[in-house]
């Protein structure tokens, strides 16, 4: 017998049919539901997971190929290589790597695991400016290389995403470097008179420093009625300073030689220019090793030096006066014995404009004297001589001399065992380093 009013739960075959239904359907849809879910959350961490590691793999790829292409660039063989590249007037046009690209950076791409298929896509481009760097005024001051790949997704592609995603990376390396203050160093460590200006002449060294390492108590002297201008004047030891002069420090460190691990070119062989060479009027004279020397004779004019670099292997390189010579991105390596060395001879009233390399191991050096020798042979440059010269002159081992006015408006440094200046002279500045090469150069990563 129930009890007076209690109510027993209906039994599930006591409800009607179509409610029964209904709750089953709600479950299914539910586990439905979940395991919907449930493949998404575990494609996105598959296939999120892959597309992580991918993208680090890019990035790696692309560092390593764009640290890759600067030092090729850095070091000139970008242009010199079997596949060149990043060559012309800038601005230099992007380009995409082939499969089996020889160039540099398509090859260290490659070698880290991109660009070797064609769901692979590897960029070469040039920027002219990098957001947040200075850069230094070289005609390819950085490089940058952009790595994408496609890849094909997962589990996710069950819940409506697309079947492939494309992963990107991108490095920029750059120049990078400190430029030296000074213009003028003279290297020798204990001569009296090391840099010596007298005569009446007048120096100026525009914008920059003179750094004198000599310890003499005299090591460097500007007699009366000369003058020296200049930012600063720093030297080891002492100055007979008498006449006109900048901002005088002694008792400074010495600089270090900023040449100093400069290699030597290779010296060729002798076949082609066995003696010395004598250039006529309007004479085109190409890169290559000159045993005897180069003179330009007294008069001639429109003399050329294509670009590249000269070996003058003995008897010095003379350009006689009167003479008229001109050149670009090219670089003079004065060698020989210490019996047939010569340096460098510019006469009076000579009309020079020469260059140094814009870019590659030589960058900004025009004259580059073999530091093996010691010979007495100094580099002169006499007196009425219009000097258009962009470039340092490099004497590390011996002395360099100006004498009775040279005149000139482009950037020049001079880097030199000892420095005298009988007539005046005017150097100019290079802020950017890039011009004289007297920037401590080095490759980075930027971006």
């Amino acid at each position: 017998m129930r009890r007076k009013g209690r109510m027993d739960r209906p039994r599930q075959d006591d409800l009607p049919k179509r409610s029964w239904l209904e709750h089953g359907q709600s479950v299914l849809l539910l586990v439905v539901a979940t395991s919907i879910f449930l493949i998404a959350a575990l494609g996105l961490a598959i296939d999120g997971g892959q597309m992580y590691a991918q993208r680090q793999m890019a990035q790696a790829a692309a560092d390593a190929a764009a640290q890759a292409g600067m030092m090729s660039i850095f070091r000139g063989t970008n242009a010199t290589a079997t596949f060149p590249f990043g060559t012309g007037n800038p601005p230099i046009a992007s380009s995409t790597c082939t499969t089996t690209d020889g160039r540099t950076p398509c090859v260290y791409a490659r070698l880290n695991g991109f660009g070797a298929t064609a769901s692979d896509t590897v960029t070469l481009s040039f920027p002219a400016t990098v957001t947040g760097v200075t850069l230094p005024s070289v005609p390819i001051p950085a490089f940058a290389v952009t790595v994408q790949r496609s890849l094909k997704t997962g589990l996710i592609r069950f819940v409506g995403a697309a079947a492939t995603s494309t992963i990107t990376a991108k490095a920029t390396a750059g120049l990078d470097g400190t430029v030296s203050p000074d213009c003028i160093i003279v290297l020798d460590p204990s001569a009296p008179n090391a840099f010596l200006v007298n005569n009446g002449a007048t120096v100026a060294a525009t914008g920059c420093q003179i750094a004198v390492n000599s310890s003499s108590a005299q090591a460097a002297t500007i007699a009366a009625g000369s003058s020296v201008t200049g930012t600063e004047l720093d030297i080891v030891g002492g100055c007979s300073c008498v006449g006109g002069f900048p901002t005088l420090k002694t008792g400074q460190p010495a600089v270090a030689d900023p040449f100093a691990s400069l290699p030597a070119p290779t010296i060729g062989s002798c076949a082609a220019h066995p003696s010395m060479y004598t250039a006529g009027n309007g004479a085109n004279i190409q890169p290559g090793t000159y045993c005897g020397g180069i003179t330009v004779t007294n008069g001639v004019t429109g003399v050329t030096f294509a670009p590249g670099i000269y070996i003058i292997n003995g008897g010095g390189l003379t350009f006689g006066g009167g003479v008229t010579v001109s050149g670009s991105n090219l670089m003079f390596y004065l060698t020989g014995t210490n019996a047939t060395y010569a340096s460098l001879t510019i006469a009076n009233g000579v009309t020079v404009t020469l260059s140094g390399p814009t870019s590659g191991t030589y960058q900004g050096v025009l004259f580059y004297q073999d530091r093996t020798i010691t010979s007495n042979s100094n580099a002169t440059f006499a007196g009425g001589a219009n000097m258009n010269l962009t470039g340092s002159l490099y004497f590390p081992t011996t002395n360099v001399s100006f004498s009775n006015g040279v005149s000139g408006a482009d950037t020049t440094a001079i880097v030199a065992k000892q420095v005298s200046f009988v007539g005046g002279a005017n150097i100019k500045y290079d802020p950017t380093g890039s011009l004289t090469g007297l920037f401590s150069k080095a490759v980075a990563l930027m971006q």
